[in-house]
């Protein structure tokens, strides 16, 4: 018998999103969202803040439900999974928090093996081998009885790589990876997605704003605005496609597509001007 939840996956597809509508607090976030993100490349999703590109991340992890559409993970409809079923899905999505999210209490060595010993039961010298490893692959072995506070920026962001990567998944979001870190540290975390990629097979799924860096790392780009995808494309090419959109994101203008005043009433009507418009 066929399972109602999983669909017969798509060897060229990891995650299909079809149809996504999310509202929140009356605003709409997805208008009816399309997209495909391919198996074993580096996609980034891209657009003006406040247009849910972190909220993407959500639904395809299952932290969030959609009003209308659905997300499939590797042929599974995330928000009809059972929760015992959507926690097995997530050990195989490693997720690189913004600001790294490291337990400051814990040290490098602790922050990677954490998952380890919170969900399985492996024996000490097998956690130990496998957050070695993985500590080996970011170049941060030798650094594994530092504290957070004793981190750089980029280190904090490498470690946290490896804790994403402890349980070899299959996927990988970063959420805004580059924020913060200076140009040496910004090549090595590129290098490093880069190298996990093709040499793990990883799919991989950056939410980022800096266009330079995309150029280097990813195979391709969404753009996303007004609840849909408005751009896509090779990252190299993407920006002189001639979509006002494209011009005004990565041309930086204060206005256009994306306007630089907020909807509102009539302005003299709300200082209160006789004879302002009725």
């Amino acid at each position: 018998m066929t399972d109602p939840v999983r669909a017969a996956p798509e060897d060229s597809t990891l995650v299909r999103v079809r149809g996504l509508t999310t509202v929140l607090n009356g605003k709409t976030i997805f208008d009816a969202l399309d997209l495909d993100i391919p198996r074993g490349k580096v996609t980034a999703i891209m657009g003006p803040s406040g247009t849910g590109k972190t909220t993407l991340l959500k639904h395809i992890t299952g932290q969030m439900r959609a009003d209308a559409g659905e997300v499939l993970v590797d042929g599974q409809n995330v928000a009809q999974l059972s929760r015992e079923r959507l926690y097995k899905m997530r050990e195989g999505i490693g997720y690189l928090f913004q600001n790294s999210a490291l337990l400051t209490d814990f040290d490098v060595f602790e922050n990677v093996a954490f998952p380890l010993r919170q969900h399985t039961a492996l024996p000490e010298v097998l956690i130990r081998n496998l957050v070695l490893l993985k500590l080996q692959a970011v170049g941060l072995r030798g650094a594994a009885r530092l504290m957070p506070n004793e981190l750089s920026g980029g280190m904090a962001r490498r470690v946290a790589l490896a804790r994403a990567i402890v349980f070899d998944p299959m996927l990988i979001l970063y959420d805004e990876p580059f924020v913060g870190l200076d140009p040496v540290a910004l090549n090595q975390v590129l290098k490093l997605i880069r190298t996990l990629n093709q040499t793990l097979g990883i799919t991989s799924v950056l939410v980022a704003h800096e266009l330079e860096a995309i150029k280097q790392v990813a195979d391709h780009v969404f753009l996303i605005a007004n609840g849909k995808v408005v751009a896509q494309g090779d990252p190299k090419t993407i920006a002189n496609d001639g979509s006002p959109w494209t011009r005004q994101f990565f041309g930086g203008d204060a206005d256009g597509p994306v306007p630089f005043q907020y909807p509102a009433g009539d302005y003299a009507q709300a200082l209160g001007f006789a004879g302002a418009a009725k």
